[in-house]
């Protein structure tokens, strides 16, 4: 769990800008705002018009992405495939950079953060169980349905995790000389 919040933090700085994100200290973080995620959770994912999302249609979007990802149709997502759909998606400087930075192939990270059982690829009961596992964390009175409260304290909930993250970041970065009178 703590290298899928990493990912969805690192995932959340390349969409912002590492600059927007490290911005002063105290500051709330730029570009997030639970009731806009609420608003959009519920507009893309309550398909049937209900006020509510069900599990079946907050993985509705998984299941297309993970069919997206498995180019071959073998029901596995390797280190190949998943490296060619972040490829796929990402600013070409922006892989440039981490190829800089040697930072690992990120299909292979991808796969070693959701393998369950260690085989070297990612079925589709473990490509979901994160998903899952958000979903049963918003659906705070465990009825099978996220509605728009649970929706904003869960995404409340989040946004404030990211920004203890995004604290600690901070603050083991080098920090600049302080200027000279």
């Amino acid at each position: 769990m703590q290298r899928l919040t990493h990912i969805a933090v690192v995932a959340l700085c390349a969409g912002l800008g590492a600059q927007s994100v490290f911005g002063q200290p105290g500051e709330a973080m730029p570009g997030f705002a639970a009731d806009e995620a609420t608003a959009k959770f519920m507009e893309q994912l309550d398909t049937d018009g209900s006020g509510d999302v069900s599990l079946d249609e907050a993985l509705a979007p998984q299941m297309e992405r993970f069919g997206k990802t498995d180019t071959n149709g073998d029901k596995f997502i390797t280190s190949d495939e998943a490296g060619a759909a972040f490829r796929s998606q990402v600013p070409p400087e922006m892989l440039e950079a981490m190829e800089e930075r040697g930072m690992p192939d990120p299909g292979e990270r991808f796969v070693q953060g959701l393998d369950q059982n260690q085989d070297g690829k990612v079925d589709e009961d473990e490509f979901m169980a994160p998903s899952k596992a958000s979903f049963e964390a918003m659906d705070s009175n465990g009825d099978g349905k996220a509605d728009k409260d649970e929706a904003t304290a869960y995404f409340e909930e989040l946004g404030a995790k990211m920004q203890k993250q995004i604290e600690q970041m901070r603050q083991q970065m080098p920090q600049p000389p302080a200027a000279a009178e």
